[in-house]
């Protein structure tokens, strides 16, 4: 049996829209019942890009990955359907469209993945592309389109594919339970710029960053000043220390569980 995986990895997405529109080319004015019904045209989608963005001022960072169904592990939808929504045995879960009726369904989603068709009157969302797996096809035609490999799909239970590899390689995928695994999110970002004077930024000071006193990292500011840490603990009371050949030892610290930008750091 198999036991599917699409693993996105938020590092690769350039904001193609590719996924996007090779979802809808497959499910606008398509029926594939009893998996799915056609979509409506414009408004909504059942993926989707999400797009965050961290920082402020000069120092921001934009992370994007697609977004629909996750095809939970323990699935609100399929507790709150009423026998619209089921699991199959590889995972993929899957809304009747005959039996999906009530737009409540839509809001039993904790992702808001759950889209309502007024059109059709029919709770919809993403099939992992069903009707083309049980095809014999090897993969959705989001992942199909991905020109990145920011899409990735296999099956977990073959150890030779590269989600298995994948998830074997990173603690954050195999610590994951639903179908849908992210990787490479960005995390809690410390950041800054180091001057020498109002008019002159430090390139190349040695930024230290520190958990008591242990140093978990370090950086060198690059040729405009700036410095980043990424993906650091969330938990951690960090501080930093930031050196540059003759200045005196600058001291920072930061407070737990924040994003941290200076914005101007003076070395005297």
């Amino acid at each position: 049996m198999k036991n599917y995986a699409l693993i996105v990895d938020v590092d690769k997405c350039t904001q193609c829209y590719n996924c996007v529109l090779s979802c809808k080319d497959e499910h606008f004015e398509s029926d594939f019942s009893p998996i799915s019904t056609g979509c409506k045209e414009l408004g909504q989608n059942w993926l989707d890009i999400k797009i965050v963005e961290r920082g402020e001022n000069d120092q921001v960072l934009v992370d994007c990955w697609p977004e629909g169904c996750r095809h939970c592990a323990d699935p609100a939808c399929v507790k709150a359907g009423g026998g619209a929504a089921y699991k199959r045995q590889d995972g993929i879960v899957i809304l009747d469209p005959a039996k999906a009726k009530d737009e409540a369904i839509a809001g039993a989603c904790p992702y808001g993945a759950i889209v309502w068709n007024d059109e059709k009157g029919v709770a919809q969302k993403c099939t992992m592309c069903a009707h083309l797996l049980d095809a014999g096809e090897r993969e959705p035609r989001c992942v199909e389109a991905c020109p990145t490999s920011c899409l990735m799909f296999g099956d977990l239970n073959d150890p030779d594919s590269k989600v298995s590899k994948l998830t074997a390689e990173h603690p954050e995928l195999a610590a994951q339970t639903g179908m849908v695994r992210y990787c490479n999110k960005a995390g809690r970002i410390i950041a800054g710029c180091v001057y020498l004077s109002e008019k002159e930024v430090a390139e190349g000071a040695e930024v230290r960053l520190l958990d008591g006193k242990t140093v978990v990292s370090k950086a060198l500011s690059n040729g405009f000043g700036d410095f980043r840490f990424k993906n650091v603990s969330e938990d951690a009371a960090y501080s930093l220390e930031i050196s540059y050949p003759g200045r005196s030892v600058a001291a920072l610290a930061c407070e737990t569980g924040k994003d941290f930008w200076y914005q101007e750091i003076y070395l005297k």
